[in-house]
């Protein structure tokens, strides 16, 4: 799968915004991101290894809650990491 990292996360990830992973699920992917890029990981998941709530996931433009990180996700699915950005 591609994910696509924007934003303020980009400094995580080297500044490379369309990474492809591996793994058979959407959490595997974020899985195999995080392991590539720890630093991305402690910002990206909570202590219990759970997506942050400030950061939305999306399966092919659709939006994932939490409970449905573990879909299928295959080869060319792409799968977005969008984080709310507060300030003023």
């Amino acid at each position: 799968m591609i994910i696509k990292v924007r934003g303020v996360l980009l400094r995580f990830t080297e500044y490379e915004n369309e990474i492809e992973v591996g793994g058979k699920t959407v959490r595997a992917g974020l899985t195999a991101l995080t392991e590539r890029y720890p630093n991305l990981g402690e910002v990206l998941l909570d202590r219990m290894g759970e997506v942050r709530p400030t950061h939305l996931i999306a399966l092919n433009g659709e939006r994932l809650t939490k409970s449905e990180l573990d879909r299928t996700a295959a080869e060319d699915d792409r799968v977005d990491i969008v984080t709310a950005v507060s300030g003023g």
